[in-house]
C-alpha cells in the first residue's frame, strides 16, 4: 500500500522543499521587500518623500552647526592659551628682573658690611689675624666673592634639533644634545676633586648647600634657571687644575658628551671674579674668649 501524498491546504499536492521556505525565499528572491519598493518607485519615477528630504537637509545643518562651534572653540581656546603663555612669560621676565636686582643690592650690601668689618678688626693685632681667618672662611664657605687665577670649562648644547636616534647611556633613552643637571654635577665634582677653592656656574657661586637640578629641560642652580651655554669657572692653581681634571675622569667624561654633539673647551685664566653666593646665611656666631679664659675652661 502506498504512501499518501503530501497535500497543502487549498488541496494541492505539496513541494518537496515546503520545509525549507525560507532557504527557498532566500535564493529565489534575496531583495528586501523595503528595497523592492523603493526600487519600483523610482522606477516609476515618483519623486522622494518631502519628509525625508526635510530630515535629511536638518541633519546636514546640524551637523555644519556642530562643526562650525567646534572649529571657534578650538579657536578660541588657543587664543586663550596664548595669552596665558604671554602672561607667564612676562611675569616670569618680570620676577626675574625684580630678584636680579634684589642680588645686585644685597651685594652692595655685603660688600659694605664686609668693609665695616675689615675697618673694625683692623684697629688692634687680635682683630687683623681674626680678619685674616674670617676672610679665608668666607672664601671657602662661599660668603665672600673670591678673586684670582684658574680655569674655565664651557659646555655647549648639541647643534641641530637633537632628533638622533643614538641611545644616551646616560640616561637609557633616546639622547637630544642637550647638557643635563647629571653632567653638570659630574664636571663640577670633578672640578672640585682636581684641587679648585671656589666654583661657579653661569655666574651662580656654589657651596657645600648647593643643588644642580632641573625643571623640565631647564637646569637649576640653588633653584635658580640657567640658559646654556654652561660655564664652569674655577679659582685655583691653574696648571695643577687642568692637568688633574683633564687627565681625570672629568676628561674622559668630556669626551663621551662630545660623541653625541655636545662641545665643550677648558681653558686657563689668569683672573676669575666670583661673587658670592646668595643662599649662604650667618646662623649663629660667638665671640672669641680670650687664651687665659680658655685654658682655666671657663
Amino acid at each position: 500500500m502506498s504512501a499518501p501524498t503530501p497535500t497543502t491546504r487549498s488541496g494541492g499536492p505539496s513541494r518537496p522543499d515546503d520545509s525549507m521556505l525560507l532557504l527557498r525565499n532566500l535564493v529565489e528572491d534575496s531583495l528586501d521587500e523595503g528595497y523592492a519598493r523603493a526600487a519600483a518607485r523610482r522606477a516609476a519615477g515618483e519623486p522622494a518623500s518631502r519628509s525625508a528630504v526635510l530630515v535629511l537637509s536638518i541633519g546636514l545643518l546640524l551637523v555644519g552647526l556642530l562643526l562650525a562651534t567646534a572649529f571657534a572653540q578650538t579657536r578660541q581656546r588657543a587664543g586663550s592659551a596664548a595669552e596665558a603663555r604671554d602672561a607667564l612669560v612676562a611675569e616670569v621676565e618680570q620676577r626675574s628682573a625684580a630678584n636680579d636686582k634684589a642680588q645686585a643690592q644685597l651685594d652692595r650690601q655685603r660688600a659694605s658690611v664686609q668693609r665695616a668689618q675689615r675697618q673694625v678688626l683692623a684697629l688692634s693685632g687680635a682683630g687683623t689675624e681674626l680678619a685674616d681667618r674670617l676672610a679665608r672662611l668666607e672664601a671657602a664657605t662661599g660668603a665672600a666673592p673670591v678673586t684670582g687665577p684658574g680655569m674655565v670649562v664651557r659646555l655647549t648644547d648639541a647643534a641641530g634639533d637633537g632628533s638622533g636616534s643614538d641611545v644616551d647611556p646616560r640616561t637609557d633613552v633616546d639622547t637630544d644634545g642637550r647638557v643635563t643637571d647629571r653632567d653638570l654635577q659630574t664636571v663640577v665634582n670633578e672640578i672640585w676633586a682636581a684641587g679648585a677653592e671656589a666654583v661657579a656656574v653661569n655666574g651662580q657661586r656654589l657651596t657645600a648647600l648647593s643643588a644642580i637640578r632641573s625643571a623640565g629641560n631647564a637646569v637649576l642652580v640653588d633653584f635658580r634657571p640657567l640658559t646654556p651655554p654652561y660655564e664652569i669657572e674655577a679659582v685655583g692653581d691653574p696648571k695643577k687644575l687642568r692637568e688633574t681634571f683633564v687627565g681625570g675622569f672629568g676628561g674622559s667624561y668630556l669626551q663621551v658628551l662630545q660623541g653625541y654633539g655636545i662641545t665643550y673647551a677648558v681653558e686657563d685664566s689668569d683672573r676669575l671674579q666670583l661673587a658670592a653666593s646668595a643662599g649662604v646665611r650667618l646662623r649663629y656666631a660667638a665671640e672669641p674668649q680670650p687664651a687665659e679664659t680658655r685654658s682655666n675652661g671657663t
